[in-house]
């Protein structure tokens, strides 16, 4: 992006902070020449720590629109940047601007930020009802451009509070809450993560100014003294813990869905079963019974094995899944195999549940495992 020397076009006159203090922070940097490679980030860095010193988002976009008259943008351009919240305009976009216009020359990556940024902020902005039409009217945005538009939005007043912080001379109030921020702008969880990596290399950064190890940092940061540091620092770190604690909150609160029941015909289909046992004169009952049952008697008529079945105590029954049971318990629920198979069955029959719980007790007979699977052999005796 090409952009005029703003200086030589029309002079900018130096800004005159409204505190009028300067003994710490210095006066606006202003640029007749470049500084080197290597130094334009200290350089850059510094500017953005002056005018957030001193500034506000709401000067921030004075300074942006400022900037596109000096620079020839169309008038509409510029009252659709005025319709924009002061917290929706980066103050990084509005800094940068500002210092073009006093000696700072933008370079590819300063260009392509103030380029994309401005078109983003004028897209965000909807056109008049009487200016739309079916032909030239713009796609209406998506729900990925929605939830980003949330993001942005706390993103803009968590960024504003940090300057309100620093305005006030870096003293932190305990009120601050950036969850609150983004449960009120409603962010998605997923978007949070955008937050959190911003104000973590906010953090990383502050953590290398405060150890001295970088001596450009240091410089870079040297208006401030220590004890703002470390409230810029907690600062950053309720974003960075906000941000995780609130994708938590979230899955929390994300409502399930409601499965719809099954019928008991439906979860009953594939499980497999002998209808009727001739040979002894039995007879199944109906296979649905199993559904939310808490015991059933069953009879292998292949091995004369005996089954007694009883829920999982934590489930309180149990159900069908293809052709096996589930939610029974595995140590309670046995075989045991029937010498006298008809005698047998009889007394299990003729009697209630604790009747038949006592009848197969008395059976001797060494207890093996049930693996819950049906098979075409099983006759399901009784279920209760």
């Amino acid at each position: 992006m090409k952009t005029k020397n703003a200086t030589a076009v029309k002079p900018v006159k130096q800004l005159t902070p409204r505190t009028g203090d300067s003994k710490y922070m210095g006066d606006e940097p202003m640029w007749s020449q470049m500084p080197t490679v290597e130094g334009r980030k200290i350089a850059q860095t510094w500017a953005f720590c002056w005018y957030n010193y001193y500034f506000s988002a709401k000067d921030a976009k004075q300074f942006l629109i400022d900037w596109m008259g000096r620079q020839g943008f169309a008038a509409g351009d510029c009252r659709k940047i005025a319709q924009c919240g002061d917290r929706d305009v980066p103050t990084t976009l509005g800094w940068l601007c500002r210092m073009n216009l006093v000696g700072w020359q933008f370079d590819d990556r300063d260009g392509r930020y103030v380029a994309d940024t401005i078109l983003r902020l004028k897209d965000s902005v909807a056109p008049p009802a009487a200016e739309k039409t079916d032909a030239d009217s713009p796609a209406r945005p998506n729900i990925q451009d929605h939830l980003r538009r949330k993001m942005r939005e706390a993103g803009g007043q968590i960024e504003g509070l940090f300057d309100d912080m620093l305005e006030q001379g870096g003293r932190m109030s305990d009120a601050f809450k950036p969850m609150n921020v983004m449960r009120e702008a409603n962010v998605a969880a997923q978007m949070v993560g955008e937050i959190a990596d911003h104000w973590q290399r906010v953090r990383d950064e502050i953590q290398e100014v405060m150890a001295g190890r970088d001596a450009d940092l240091v410089e870079a940061y040297r208006g401030f003294n220590k004890i703002t540091l470390r409230n810029m620092l907690r600062f950053a770190d309720q974003v960075v813990a906000d941000c995780a604690s609130y994708v938590q909150v979230k899955k929390v609160e994300r409502k399930q869905r409601k499965k719809k029941p099954v019928s008991p015909e439906k979860l009953t289909a594939r499980f497999k079963y002998l209808r009727e046992f001739a040979e002894l004169g039995l007879k199944s009952v109906p296979v649905t019974d199993l559904v939310n049952a808490q015991e059933a008697w069953l009879y292998d008529t292949k091995n004369r094995k005996l089954i007694y079945v009883v829920h999982e105590n934590v489930l309180g029954s149990f159900s069908v899944k293809g052709s096996s049971l589930i939610g029974f318990d595995p140590t309670a629920s046995v075989r045991k195999t029937l010498r006298k198979p008809r005698e047998q069955l009889k007394a299990l029959m003729a009697g209630g549940a604790p009747a038949a719980r006592k009848a197969f007790r008395d059976i001797r007979s060494t207890e093996t495992k049930f693996n819950g699977r049906g098979n075409e052999n099983i006759i399901i005796l009784r279920v209760r």
